[in-house]
């Protein structure tokens, strides 16, 4: 089983023989997947990552996983202890973490058998995922109450990013469509902002902190596995946090819509397919709503090219771009059909 991969190369047999054994385990082959590591050892099929998490979070995430077990949601890895008692193996000054190995598919998220059965399991794992209590406080991990500051400073930051595309000395064609759409995006991250503060989201948000609350933050297709068993498998909790259990069902809403020419049946039925499990307040709808109007994707595509500056080829941002721009005036038509057919008030006049 041994892969010739360059990537795979990165880490020698005999470092990743006696990473194996820090776990207490003997290594008998090895292939890359993904830049990860599918081991067989002398207890089975393993998973090895090296991983970019600091050891607080590798112990969070690991106790939160343990808090799902305890609740009775089993479908989730959990992480091998090494010798030492760790949930990783330290070397080179890297961190390394294991668990076992899923012989499993991918969810189809354009299926809506596949999606259905994806939507339900998120509402299963929420209920389970209340009473979360972990061991060592992490400040970085934990969100419930800091929207309003967070929609505050995106704003600040849309503002630089368009001050950043008018001090280009030539100006690219990327800056160039983003300065053309900035007001009404701006405009509408202006208005969901006010409509947060002026929302139920103080009392949603302490609710939340009271129950314990925490989400994946990473809910899509490759993370949701199905098993040779066909059994469901909730996998990749390095993102996962202390939040809103709508922040999960608002991403999973998003990636879902925006391929899909934003929907509202589609809309719709997510909404229901999750009621039947975890049934949402309507404060919890409408602060759902609000959020949804924030424009994150013309912002997250701006912090990606003007302060991130990620390696793409400039055509790549382009293309994103231009992707969100054009599904604009579908998203504007979900938006202004949603309150009336999910049950939410357009108080604050979001879509115009």
């Amino acid at each position: 089983m041994i892969s010739d991969s360059n990537e795979a190369a990165s880490l020698e047999v005999e470092n990743l023989t006696l990473i194996v054994a820090c776990f207490g385990l003997k290594l008998l082959g090895w292939k890359v997947h993904r830049k990860i590591y599918c081991l067989e050892t002398d207890a089975g099929l393993k998973y090895l990552k090296k991983t970019k998490l600091q050891a607080k979070d590798i112990y969070f995430i690991s106790e939160a996983l343990a808090h799902l077990q305890s609740r009775g949601f089993v479908s989730v890895p959990q992480f091998e202890r090494s010798k030492n008692g760790e949930p990783f193996v330290s070397m080179n000054s890297e961190l390394y973490v294991m668990s076992d190995w899923y012989a499993s598919q991918e969810l189809d998220f354009e299926d809506l058998t596949d999606l259905s059965q994806a939507i339900r399991f998120l509402g299963e794992f929420h209920r389970c995922a209340a009473g979360f209590h972990p061991s060592i406080p992490n400040p970085e991990r934990t969100c419930w109450l800091t929207w309003p500051d967070k929609l505050e400073e995106r704003l600040r930051q849309l503002k630089d990013f368009r001050r950043l595309a008018l001090a280009e000395k030539e100006s690219s064609e990327f800056s160039r469509l983003f300065l053309r759409h900035f007001e009404p995006f701006y405009r509408q991250a202006n208005l969901s902002l006010e409509a947060l503060v002026a929302s139920a989201y103080p009392g949603i948000a302490a609710e939340a902190a009271k129950a314990q609350y925490f989400c994946h933050h990473d809910y899509s297709n490759r993370n949701v596995l199905r098993t040779d068993e066909q059994q469901l498998v909730l996998v990749d909790f390095d993102y996962c946090l202390l939040d809103l259990r709508i922040h999960d069902l608002i991403n999973l809403l998003v990636r879902s819509l925006k391929h899909n020419q934003w929907r509202i049946e589609l809309g719709k039925f997510i909404i229901s397919e999750y009621h039947t499990i975890n049934q949402l307040t309507p404060d919890e709808l409408d602060v759902m709503y609000i959020l949804l109007c924030w424009p994150q994707e013309y912002w997250q595509v701006g912090l990606q090219y003007y302060y991130e500056k990620l390696p793409w080829p400039k055509e790549r941002f382009l293309k994103k771009l231009r992707h969100k721009i054009n599904y604009q005036r579908e998203r504007e038509s979900f938006l202004q059909a949603f309150p009336l057919e999910i049950g939410v008030q357009n108080k604050a006049g979001l879509i115009t």
